[in-house]
């Protein structure tokens, strides 16, 4: 394939407020990196024990699989080859942390690498984001250590930060509620009614609730969100949680893309950590099983997610003929067949000065 038949990413990156060149690399490198996380992720088998740990067992979810099919589907779609109808929404990035969350948290509960905002394709990236590995290293090292490789968390890199995020993006992400109408009335079954929205950050059910560390006395209680593999397995396995909360976690999508891609290139599946679970009531109550992974990639005592204010510039610029940064980068998404197909992605970024 030559440049003149190149095919490009359904969308563009824009914006880049406050990110130096060496940060639009890496937002530029690790999104293609995730395009890689969901193609390897489309591959759904409810039989497998990847999807069951991370979203359930399909006679659990009953028709609440085809959501989690849509949503992957939607989300691998950022690498649309050019011709295909479909079109993404271009995602303004940036690193000037308008909302000032990047740093909230502390050493045991984590801080943020990343949060979206208002659930529209707008991520602020944060410091941290820029010290996690490229996904070829990171697996590269995991796997090739005893101790870590059958350990999901391991794994973990930017490419597996920006799946997260895309999936809180509202035309990515759909989320459901399913409750019962009680105006209705039972009339031999219950009539219930689903809500759909976009898609946030589950919690445990059935548990007590977490207390941050804070400066001075206080009560303050947070929910144990579902941040890492513990806590998304949590959520997909417990009997207290509703079939929904991991179908609407956005970081389980991410943590089983990113297994699906190790399951891919290495031949089998991280399965670490493994949850007891024919001990249920010995989970609710361990305390210290619900906190999980003690390194984490997360704020663990909120949402990723914050509500926009109107006085944040939520469309990036756009491309310039004078400010634009073009870059064409083939990438092998489908190995082991006849010839190689390259996926030629080109994209731009156009950077402020300043917000």
């Amino acid at each position: 394939m030559d440049d003149s038949e190149s095919q490009k990413l359904a969308a563009a990156l824009t914006g880049g407020e406050k990110c130096n060149d060496q940060a639009i690399k890496a937002l530029r490198e690790s999104f293609l990196e995730m395009n890689e996380l969901f193609q390897a992720a489309l591959k759904v088998n409810w039989t497998g024990l990847a999807e069951q740990e991370y979203f359930g067992r399909p006679e659990r979810l009953m028709n609440y699989t085809n959501l989690v099919e849509d949503n992957i589907r939607r989300a691998a779609q950022y690498a649309n080859l050019k011709g295909n109808p479909q079109r993404m929404p271009d995602i303004h990035i940036r690193c000037d942390d308008p909302y000032d969350v990047c740093d909230d948290g502390n050493k045991r509960d984590g801080n943020h690498l990343a949060y979206n905002i208002g659930n529209e394709p707008h991520i602020n990236f944060c410091d941290r984001f820029f010290k996690l590995d490229p996904l070829a290293k990171a697996v590269g090292e995991a796997s090739s250590n005893q101790t870590t490789m059958m350990d999901l968390m391991a794994y973990y890199n930017r490419a597996t930060a920006w799946a997260r995020q895309v999936m809180h993006i509202a035309p990515v992400g759909k989320a459901v509620v399913e409750k019962i109408d009680l105006a209705a009335g039972y009339n031999g079954s219950w009539t219930t009614v689903k809500t759909e929205s976009s898609m946030n950050t589950s919690f445990l059910a059935g548990v007590s609730n977490d207390h941050p560390i804070t400066f001075g006395p206080n009560n303050i209680q947070a929910l144990k969100y579902g941040y890492g593999a513990t806590r998304a397995k949590l959520i997909a396995g417990l009997s207290t949680q509703e079939p929904y909360d991991a179908v609407n976690n956005a970081e389980s999508y991410s943590l089983y893309a990113q297994a699906k891609y190790v399951m891919e290139k290495r031949g089998y599946y991280p399965s670490i950590p493994t949850i007891p679970f024919a001990n249920e009531m010995a989970i609710l109550a361990n305390e210290e099983l619900q906190k999980g992974e003690k390194k984490r990639y997360a704020c663990f005592d909120m949402p990723d997610v914050v509500p926009a204010s109107p006085k944040t510039n939520m469309i990036g610029t756009p491309i310039s003929s004078s400010a634009s940064s073009i870059v064409k980068l083939r990438s092998a998404l489908l190995e082991g067949h006849s010839g190689l197909l390259c996926l030629a992605l080109s994209f731009s970024i156009t950077l402020l000065a300043s917000y």
